[in-house]
């Protein structure tokens, strides 16, 4: 498990915001109100705050699905914070 702590500058991480993409939506619509509430909660933690959780074996097959996808939005954040592609010289 992780913790609100980012391990390389011991920072609280917190978003603030995050991707949601209709494809998570439309694979919640086959769960019970609980595994929803499990699921959204899941995402959200770790898009939001890096956090992961011990998840019910049916939401964490759905989390591992929607991890790639989360991890490289937050790869892209990362590299945007670094100011992009330096201009190009005449």
């Amino acid at each position: 498990m992780n913790d609100y702590r980012n391990q390389e500058k011991d920072e609280v991480v917190n978003h603030k915001s995050f991707v949601f993409y209709e494809s998570f939506f439309i694979a919640m619509k086959c769960l019970s109100p609980e595994e929803r509430s499990e699921y959204m909660h899941s995402i959200c933690n770790y898009a939001l705050y890096e956090k992961t959780f011990k998840l019910s074996p049916t939401i964490e097959g759905m989390f591992q699905l929607i991890k790639p996808q989360i991890d490289a939005n937050l790869k892209k954040r990362k590299d945007g914070k670094k100011g992009g592609r330096p201009p190009n010289k005449p």
